[in-house]
């Protein structure tokens, strides 16, 4: 593990690791299928097939995560749909306090994501991420998804960061792979249940804060 000095930044993604993915799960297997459902007097069973055949083809692409293609491909609003359930966003267990435990650090701090920056904003106004971190940066705003390597370029240069001195944590398997090809310093994978280091070099904790009470 290289030594962690006042310089080096610190790169989070934000569904996964710091927020409860179950929360945009919901939205893809639930709420969206069954707002489909009504509009197109469809069964809900052919909906769902017709909605994974569609994500399947755009997986890992910025369509995939860009609330506007889906919106205009699908004929709905899927920021409202969001917005009419009782359910909200919530943190992963550990992760507000790891997140209090980073902010006393003097690091440059930013959040690194593929979600759609109009749900980025929305989720903040229930819990408030924004106020340990210097920036947010997403895929939208660069014109690539982290899982391709145009992303990591862009990143550095839009953040003024170096990548060899910079720690990168994130919950997907393809996106830590990217990170690690892309140059980047330390990268670790979160996979609860898991804590090994990969053959590039990968470290995998299970939380946010297993990994930050390991490191800091």
């Amino acid at each position: 593990m290289k030594k962690l000095n006042s310089t080096t930044a610190i790169l989070l993604d934000l569904d996964g690791v710091i927020l409860n993915l179950e929360y945009d799960s919901k939205f893809w297997k639930f709420w969206l299928p069954e707002t489909l459902a009504l509009e197109s007097r469809k069964s809900i069973n052919v909906i769902k097939n017709e909605l994974d055949l569609l994500m399947k083809k755009e997986e890992s692409s910025l369509n995939w995560y860009d609330l506007n293609f889906w919106d205009e491909l699908l004929g709905v609003d899927c920021l409202k749909i969001m917005k009419n359930q009782d359910e909200k966003c919530s943190f992963l267990e550990g992760s507000l306090e790891a997140l209090k435990k980073i902010s006393q650090l003097k690091n440059p701090k930013h959040i690194l994501t593929n979600c759609d920056p109009r749900l980025i904003l929305y989720k903040a106004e229930t819990k408030d991420f924004l106020q340990f971190f210097d920036s947010y940066l997403c895929s939208m705003q660069l014109g690539f998804a982290k899982e391709q390597k145009e992303f990591w370029a862009l990143a550095s240069l839009n953040l003024k960061i170096d990548l060899d001195n910079s720690i990168f944590i994130d919950d997907n398997f393809k996106i830590v792979n990217s990170a690690a090809k892309a140059g980047v310093g330390q990268v670790y994978w979160i996979n609860p249940g898991r804590h090994k280091v990969l053959s590039n070099g990968v470290k995998t904790y299970p939380s946010l804060k297993a990994l930050i009470d390991t490191i800091l």
